[in-house]
Order: C-alpha cells, then sequence, then structure tokens
C-alpha cells in the first residue's frame, strides 16, 4: 500500500513537470515571435520622382525697355537675351521735335545688384525743331531756317547699377560718353538773312558738325517670356 502512494505520487510530479515544460516552451515561442516582429524588416527605396515634377524654369529672354535721357530722349525697346549676361535691343525714340531709331547691346551679370556695360547706336529723322523751340523762345528768321530740318546720329559708351530680380523687373541707371554727327541744313538761306551793310553771302555750303557729350539715362526693364 505504501509502494502504490509512492508510485501515485511519482506520476504525479512527472505530469506537473511535463506541464510545466509545455507552457515554457510556449511563453519562449511567445517571446520569441514578438522579438521577431519587433524587429523591423529592411526599408524599400523610395520610387524616383516622376519626370514631370523635375523641371528647371527657363530664364526669360524676352523683355521691354523703357527710358530716358540725353541725347537719347524717350525711348522704348524690346530685348533679346541669348544667354543670362548678355542683353541686345532695339527699339524707337522720341525727343519732343522728331522721331528715330537706336539699337545696343549690354553686358551685366545674373545678379540682384549688378553693374552693366552698354554701347548703343542712335540716328534721329529730320524734323523740324524750329516749332518746337519757338514755344518756349523767340527763334530768328536765321536760326528758323537752319533749324527747319534738322536729323543726327549718334553713338554712346556707359556704364551703369542695375537693381531688381535679373529675370523679371530691373531699375537702371548709366552714365557715359556719346558723340553725334549731324549735318547744319540751309546755310545759305540762312547766311543771307545775318548779312547786313556791304556783307553778301555768294554760297555757303552746309556745315557738318559733331558734338561730344555725356550720356546720362534711368530706365527700367521688365521681363514678359
Amino acid at each position: 500500500m505504501a509502494h502504490l502512494r509512492t508510485c501515485i505520487r511519482a506520476a504525479a510530479c512527472i505530469a506537473c513537470l511535463v506541464a510545466s515544460g509545455a507552457r515554457a516552451d510556449e511563453l519562449a515561442a511567445a517571446s520569441s515571435d514578438g522579438a521577431l516582429s519587433a524587429i523591423p524588416g529592411p526599408v524599400a527605396p523610395m520610387p524616383p520622382p516622376s519626370s514631370a515634377f523635375v523641371t528647371s524654369r527657363r530664364k526669360h529672354v524676352l523683355g521691354l525697355q523703357l527710358d530716358a535721357g540725353a541725347p537719347d530722349g524717350a525711348s522704348a525697346s524690346v530685348l533679346y537675351r541669348p544667354v543670362s549676361f548678355l542683353r541686345l535691343g532695339g527699339g524707337l525714340l522720341y525727343n519732343y521735335a522728331g522721331y528715330g531709331v537706336r539699337g545696343g547691346v549690354t553686358v551685366a551679370p545674373y545678379l540682384p545688384v549688378a553693374p552693366s556695360l552698354s554701347f548703343e547706336v542712335g540716328h534721329y529723322f529730320n524734323a523740324n525743331a524750329a516749332s518746337r523751340l519757338s514755344q518756349f523762345t523767340p527763334v530768328s528768321d536765321a536760326m528758323r531756317m537752319l533749324l527747319q530740318n534738322v536729323g543726327y546720329t549718334f553713338a554712346e559708351a556707359s556704364l551703369g547699377l542695375e537693381f531688381g530680380h535679373p529675370d523679371w523687373f530691373v531699375f537702371f541707371v548709366r552714365g557715359g560718353l556719346s558723340r553725334a554727327w549731324l549735318s547744319v541744313k540751309n546755310a545759305n538761306a540762312a547766311a543771307q538773312q545775318l548779312a547786313t551793310g556791304n556783307l553778301r553771302v555768294s554760297n555757303a555750303v552746309d556745315p557738318s558738325v559733331s558734338v561730344n557729350s555725356p550720356d546720362v539715362k534711368v530706365g527700367f526693364v521688365l521681363f514678359i517670356y
């Protein structure tokens, strides 16, 4: 009888040990699964951005320029910029007496504040400057004859300073030197008007005159395309 009790107790102890081992295996497996699930997997590479969103904006190449100064007068020009630092332009001039044309080239770095170098040539067509001048001061008959058909050609070189966004709006001031060439018309008729007493002019040739003067202008550029 005592031997039977000992066997039952031994069997019960073995069953408890087996049950404890199973629970330990379950806990280890659960812990192992949790640890594995906590470890992050490899990160997938990001897809490259669509080419529709990777665009580089082209610099504007066409613009309008308005300026005023001497000897140019007032000007409206169209500009073309083949590269960022070079501008080519051409347009119309007006000096209150008549109209003309002008073309030129400007070199300026692509910066918000930039120095500039400009070379320009222009021509004013013959116009009656006497009628305009007579609105402000009396004009003699001899001077009226000299000024009733006035036109000139000029060339200029100037340095400047520009302020603004070089691809949208730029304000500038420029100064330099200019040379103008003009031919005085009706010199013979004017000389006859000036002749007094025994002084008589038989023939006066229309002279050609060249004048050096400062070149000053202010204006702005608006790029549109």
